[in-house]
């Protein structure tokens, strides 16, 4: 498990990126993308304490957190959009057609690093002791 200091200053960086971000007329994809990224490797990270036994269902926990990925981006787009509250949306309907198109890939790309980050976990377990590094 990562030490709880370090997990509140992650969460109070993610809080103070996310604040200043709401006020500007973006219509980037990109930040509310790195926005809803930063927010599910957070949570990856809360609950290493509790991460799986097994590869796969470190697998699977990767893949969810990859699936929450887009709608946690649509989620913050949706609400970006209705705070601000123009007679348009911030976004297109295109970007919101590529949150869907990503969706597949990113439960992908959240299970292999689910898989990776177990593995990279159990070969420092057996060598030098995880705890060192991740502080257990």
């Amino acid at each position: 498990m990562v030490a709880k200091k370090y997990l509140r200053s992650l969460g109070a960086a993610w809080m103070l990126a996310f604040l200043l971000w709401l006020p500007f007329e973006d219509t980037q994809l990109w930040m509310s993308a790195a926005l809803a990224a930063g927010a599910c490797v957070w949570i990856g990270m809360r609950s290493a304490a509790k991460f799986p036994r097994t590869g796969w269902r470190a697998a699977a926990l990767g893949a969810l957190l990859g699936a929450a990925v887009p709608l946690l981006t649509f989620a913050l787009m949706a609400f970006k959009s209705g705070l601000h509250s123009h007679g348009f949306a911030d976004f297109t309907a295109r970007q919101v057609w590529w949150l869907v198109t990503a969706f597949p890939f990113s439960i992908l790309i959240g299970g292999l690093a689910g898989a990776l980050i177990k593995t990279i976990w159990s070969k420092l377990d057996r060598k030098k002791g995880a705890e060192n590094i991740v502080g257990l």
